[in-house]
């Protein structure tokens, strides 16, 4: 993403003088925030700068693209390569090979990703969290590729604790058209890390329009994301393989059922009673 960034910085300066004061303010955004830029569509921009769509697309044009499409796309094609697992997979395999067992070096990023994880975790929200969950009526997870698994263990693990929670799937439905008879009495638990899922951004974003409550569990605070969350949870995803590490936001949602099971307890163990019951039963 840096060549990318460096790239627009560069045209930023060649085309300084002819800039309107809106333009180079728009500029300036960007390029301190080009995450946001790489995420957002006009719109999003055009509301967040109070500013019009015609300036964000004449300074796009006036820095040598297209129009903002392409702008946004340069962005986003930079961002993904930076921060996809796969790519960075990829780098590791192209550099030098350590002298640990691999074991030894999964093992070694997991312990980190939990130090980070817990330096700047907020137990208050923790706990705001635990209460959202058993208020809400229903609640529903949700999340694209491997942080699909995450959506689904975590409907397994609330249900467990007598929650009514339910994993969004992506297939005929987009989560945006699931949310659709949803209410301000649900709640929603997002997943969201590199490359971070459009849909699972603005499907957030829609429920936040629609004032239903949205937990995210994501790994930097410059996802868009959580413009729409009413709370959320950084988590450290970093890992020597191919795909994300799975170990951090797991552990969150643990904790969270198990806190919830410990605060519904005699609804909890009713529900285990019953799990037992049919189990043997059936």
């Amino acid at each position: 993403m840096k060549q990318n960034i460096d790239d627009l910085k560069a045209r930023i300066l060649a085309k300084s003088k002819e800039l309107t004061e809106a333009q180079k303010r728009i500029a300036n955004f960007i390029l301190k925030n080009p995450q946001i830029l790489a995420l957002s569509s006009v719109r999003d921009l055009e509301t967040q700068l109070k500013t019009s769509k015609a300036t964000i697309v004449r300074l796009a044009q006036a820095l040598g693209y297209s129009g903002f499409q392409e702008m946004r796309k340069k962005m986003l094609t930079g961002m993904r390569n930076e921060l996809d697992p796969i790519h960075r997979f990829q780098n590791r395999l192209s550099g030098e090979a350590s002298n640990l067992h691999i074991i030894e070096q999964v093992m070694e990023q997991s312990r980190l990703n939990m130090e980070q994880t817990l330096a700047t975790f907020n137990n208050k929200d923790f706990d705001k969290a635990v209460d959202s969950l058993k208020k809400a009526n229903l609640i529903f997870s949700m999340g694209m590729a491997i942080s699909q698994f995450l959506a689904e263990i975590t409907a397994y693990l609330l249900n467990r604790v007598s929650l009514r929670a339910f994993a969004l799937s992506y297939g005929p439905l987009k989560f945006s058209e699931q949310i659709i008879n949803m209410n301000k009495n649900d709640l929603i638990i997002a997943f969201s890390f590199p490359p971070y899922s459009e849909e699972t951004i603005r499907a957030a974003q829609y429920a936040h329009e629609k004032k239903i409550k949205v937990i995210s569990i994501t790994d930097k605070p410059t996802n868009p994301i959580l413009n729409f969350s009413a709370l959320y949870f950084l988590v450290q995803v970093k890992s020597v393989t191919m795909s994300n590490s799975l170990i951090s936001p797991l552990v969150l949602i643990y904790a969270l059922a198990a806190q919830v099971g410990l605060d519904l307890k005699t609804k909890t163990l009713q529900t285990i009673e019953a799990i037992d019951h049919v189990r043997k039963k059936y």
